[in-house]
C-alpha cells in the first residue's frame, strides 16, 4: 500500500472515531484487510449502540460510511476501497443475502419461476450476490434492474457455455452494472438516512 493510501486509511479511521466520540458512543475501531485492496473498519461496541449505528436494514450504517468517505475525499487523497462494519453485521447480512439468492436460484432451476427478483440492495451488496451466483450457479444469469434505491437483482436461466471445460462455466453477462462496485455505493441523498440528531452531529464533524 502506498503512502497516499496509508494517509487515507489513517484519516478514515480517525474520522470514524471522531464521529463515534461526538455521538457519545464508547467503541473501538479495528481495521481488517478484506482482500489485497479493501479494508474493513469494524466497530466494536455495546449491543444497544450497535443497533443504533446499523439502523433499519443497515441504512444508518451506510450513511455513516458515506459521511466518512466524503470527509476523506474532501482532502483529495488517493485511496483504496473500504467499508465500515459494526460487530459482525456485514457477515450476517451476507449470509442472509446468499440464502435469499440460493432460494431464488433453486426456484428458477426447478422451473417454479422464470425470473426471480431479489430485494433492492446497494451496489456493494449486489456485487456480493452477483459473485455468489456466478460461483455457485454458473448456468444462471444475474442482472441488475431498476433505478436508485429500487435497483435489484433478477435471476434467470442462461444455460452453460458449451465451449467451457467440463461444461461447468457459464457465459458471463455483459458488464452493464458499472455501478456495482465499492466506490459507487451511495448517492448524496443517502446521508439523509440519519435521524435528525445523528445528522446534526455528523454535520458538525464535517464543519
Amino acid at each position: 500500500m502506498n503512502q497516499f493510501a496509508d494517509t487515507f486509511d489513517e484519516n478514515a479511521q480517525s474520522y470514524l472515531e471522531k464521529i463515534l466520540a461526538i455521538l457519545d458512543i464508547e467503541a473501538t475501531v479495528i481495521p481488517e484487510d478484506l482482500d489485497d485492496t479493501t479494508t474493513s473498519y469494524r466497530i466494536e461496541c455495546k449491543a444497544d449502540d450497535a443497533r443504533m449505528l446499523i439502523g433499519r436494514n443497515g441504512k444508518t450504517l451506510e450513511s455513516l460510511q458515506f459521511v466518512v468517505r466524503q470527509m476523506c475525499r474532501s482532502n483529495m487523497i488517493t485511496h483504496n476501497p473500504f467499508v465500515i462494519d459494526v460487530l459482525d453485521y456485514r457477515a450476517r447480512r451476507r449470509r442472509t443475502m446468499e440464502e435469499q439468492a440460493k432460494k431464488g436460484a433453486v426456484a428458477v432451476l426447478n422451473g417454479d419461476e422464470e425470473r426471480f427478483a431479489l430485494e433492492p440492495m446497494n451496489p456493494y451488496d449486489r456485487r456480493l450476490v452477483h459473485n455468489y451466483l456466478q460461483d455457485n450457479f454458473p448456468e444462471l444469469s444475474s442482472d441488475s434492474e431498476g433505478e436508485g434505491e429500487e435497483r435489484h437483482i433478477v435471476i434467470s436461466y442462461r444455460g452453460l457455455d458449451e465451449d467451457a471445460p467440463d461444461n461447468k462455466k457459464a457465459k458471463r453477462a455483459p458488464a452493464e452494472d458499472s455501478d456495482d462496485d465499492f466506490e459507487g455505493d451511495f448517492d448524496g441523498d443517502e446521508e439523509d438516512e440519519f435521524d435528525d440528531s445523528e445528522e446534526e452531529k455528523a454535520e458538525a464533524v464535517k464543519d
